[in-house]
């Protein structure tokens, strides 16, 4: 017998009616009829005799109701054991960049944590390259990293755009500024995070591309150094435009054209537990649009159209 007959039984044995049972088990009475019989002949049982409309047990089929009340018992058991080991899953480990971590660490740590305090949540700042190396390694479930390469063996869920911006002190000439383009962004004395992060790659790259020389004057690790040597009027940063609190003294201008694509990655081919798909799911749900982005990057592109004597698109 399958584990959906002895259902199908019980059901029937219990209510001692196929109706009540099909009603029951949200199934059609004749499929479940035929079902009766089907076990029946693969028995060779005798389960049921008729009394009228209804139906009772034969002494046959009772012992096999205890029988198979038994057995779904020790089903129950095991589905509820696995969930236990699926629930005992090791600490969900979230890799994330510090600057995808200026718009996703405040939501993380705390509406999920919130809504969600079953998950054991372990978070991992590192830089992009090495938030994708932990998931292919499988030291990391999930990892958000913005312009993430793509490798064979990560499987990517894009999330909404967002423009990186110049961060300047809020009495700096381009404080007033709704963008500024990225010459003019690069010109100015630069303080960016370690060399080979991907932003940096990214500026460096584009610069390379257009034949321009960035005025970097310090990289570092870590984003609050960032914030220091800004604050003291001594370089610019170029953060997300989630990179600085409203109540700083700094503001965030965001930079033609240069603009950071954030995804999921999860390592391809392994299972995903359930805490992982709620984490995603919340990821997707809540990460916040940035629509100027999208506008940003239409505009830059357009504009080097033109340059380049073509038509805008």
């Amino acid at each position: 017998m399958t584990i959906q007959q002895m259902m199908y039984y019980e059901a029937v044995a219990r209510h001692q009616s196929i109706t009540r049972a099909a009603a029951e088990l949200h199934i059609a009475q004749p499929t479940l009829s035929l079902a009766m019989q089907a076990l029946e002949s693969e028995t060779g049982l005798n389960l049921f005799r008729h009394v009228g409309r209804n139906i009772e047990l034969t002494v046959d089929g009772q012992a096999l109701f205890a029988e198979v009340t038994q057995m779904l018992k020790h089903v129950a058991r095991f589905d509820s054991r696995v969930a236990e080991l699926a629930r005992r899953h090791q600490d969900l480990r979230f890799a994330v960049p510090m600057f995808v971590g200026t718009i996703l660490l405040p939501l993380v740590l705390g509406k999920f944590r919130a809504t969600h305090p079953e998950i054991r949540l372990e978070i991992v700042e590192t830089t992009g390259v090495d938030a994708l190396d932990l998931v292919e390694r499988e030291e990391a479930d999930v990892a958000v990293v913005h312009d993430g390469e793509h490798r064979h063996g990560l499987t990517v869920r894009r999330l909404p755009d967002w423009p990186f911006c110049l961060c300047v002190r809020r009495d700096h000439p381009l404080a007033a500024r709704t963008h500024v383009p990225f010459a003019e962004a690069i010109a100015e004395p630069l303080v960016l995070l370690n060399d080979g992060s991907l932003i940096t790659r990214q500026i460096e790259n584009r610069c390379a591309r257009e034949h321009l020389t960035p005025r970097i004057l310090h990289y570092t690790p870590h984003l609050a150094t960032i914030w220091n040597l800004v604050t003291r009027g001594i370089a610019c940063g170029i953060v997300t435009s989630g990179g600085t609190l409203p109540e700083s003294a700094l503001a965030a201008i965001p930079i033609d054209g240069l603009v950071q694509h954030p995804a999921i990655f999860t390592k391809t081919g392994r299972q995903v537990t359930q805490d992982q798909r709620t984490l995603i799911a919340f990821l997707k749900r809540e990460f916040p649009s940035a629509p100027v982005a999208k506008k940003m990057e239409s505009s830059y592109n357009r504009s080097r159209t033109t340059l380049k004597g073509g038509a805008p698109s």
